[in-house]
Order: structure tokens, then C-alpha cells, then sequence
């Protein structure tokens, strides 16, 4: 019978591989739910104990390593024009507090992915009429949780735009804070400019 130490140690390999077959899946496969992508690399490994899954920040951590092996130039290049429309988005939603979140903020976005920006307005038909004054054809999506009030889709110059509405008070309520990795759960518009700009010296 293998010892817990034997245990732990295949434990965590398992958990790495399967990490890296989960980022592969996401980077080459479009996979954006990294839950499916979880389970999709757990059956090729051939596992389905729940210890051997790995954390979204252990994905993360190897679709960013993956990314710099196989799509470095193409990511960086990717990455940098999401957070530019980003901004343009943001920009014209300025009115109601826009945030940007999600795999476009942290870096791991991928060709097939969306932006998603959280707004804070007194009223979502607020944001209605705003969108329907602008001539932006949108749909409504399932919220996301019980604190949303609205959530739609619609396109900016062809990427995939996700808006989640929430009341005003919410925007006090949560202040923007960073993950264990240092990396921000939010970004206002003046955090993404210098996102981007931060991003640019590093990869110059």
C-alpha cells in the first residue's frame, strides 16, 4: 500500500497534468468554462477522484505558461487589442461605473473569449435605454447571481461584450481588491489604461 507521502506526491502529478491538458484545451480548444475543461482532462488522465482536480489558479498558472511556450507574440498581441476595446467600451458605459473582470483583466483570455465588464447604476433600464439610444443591438443573458439586476450581450467592433448590472450600493459594498497571485478582481477604466501600459514595457 503506498504511503501518504507516495499518495500526495501522485496526487499533485496527477493534478499537474491534468492543469496542463485543461490549459491546452482552453488555448487550443476554445474551452472557456475551465469546469469542463476540468473534467474533459480528468477522463484522458483517466481519473475521477475530486482530490486529483486542480484549482482555477493552478490552471491559470499553466495556460499562462502554455501560452508563453506555443502563443507568446500572438497572446501578447490578442491580450493588448481585448483590453483596447475594453477601454472603448468602458469609455462610452463611463456613466455607470464600469469595471472591467474576467479572463480579459487576468490575462488568460483566448481568441474565443468576451469581455466582461460589471456596471453600477441606479437602474438597470438606465442602461437599457443608454444601449437602445446608442442603437446597440443587445440580448439578455441569465444573471449571474442574485445581486445582478441586469446581464446582456452585445458586439463592439465584432469581440463579444458581457455586461452585468448591478444596484449602486453594491459598488461601496465591494471595493477592488487582488487575488493570492497579485492580480486584480477588478479594474476601473484609469486601472486598465495602466494595465496596458504596464503590459507594454513589460513585453517592449
Amino acid at each position: 500500500m503506498p504511503k501518504p507521502r507516495e499518495r500526495s506526491g501522485r496526487n499533485q502529478s496527477i493534478r499537474e497534468q491534468i492543469a496542463h491538458i485543461a490549459a491546452r484545451l482552453i488555448a487550443v480548444d476554445g474551452i472557456e468554462d475551465f469546469g469542463l475543461a476540468k473534467k474533459k482532462a480528468a477522463r484522458q488522465v483517466g481519473t475521477e477522484d475530486p482530490q486529483n482536480l486542480p484549482t482555477n489558479n493552478e490552471i491559470e498558472s499553466a495556460l499562462k505558461t502554455y501560452r508563453d511556450i506555443y502563443f507568446k507574440e500572438d497572446h501578447r498581441r490578442l491580450l493588448t487589442s481585448l483590453r483596447q476595446e475594453a477601454l472603448v467600451v468602458m469609455r462610452l458605459l463611463e456613466r455607470f461605473n464600469p469595471y472591467l473582470v474576467g479572463s480579459v483583466l487576468s490575462g488568460t483570455a483566448g481568441r474565443y473569449s468576451d469581455i466582461n465588464i460589471q456596471l453600477f447604476a441606479d437602474s438597470s433600464k438606465d442602461v437599457e435605454i443608454f444601449l437602445l439610444n446608442h442603437a446597440i443591438k443587445f440580448r439578455h443573458l441569465t444573471l449571474p447571481n442574485d445581486r445582478a439586476e441586469m446581464s446582456v450581450s452585445f458586439y463592439s467592433n465584432d469581440i463579444p461584450i458581457s455586461a452585468t448590472v448591478y444596484p449602486r450600493d453594491e459598488l461601496r459594498r465591494n471595493s477592488t481588491s487582488r487575488d493570492e497571485n497579485n492580480t486584480l478582481d477588478r479594474a476601473r477604466i484609469d486601472q486598465v489604461e495602466r494595465l496596458i501600459e504596464e503590459y507594454a514595457i513589460q513585453h517592449a
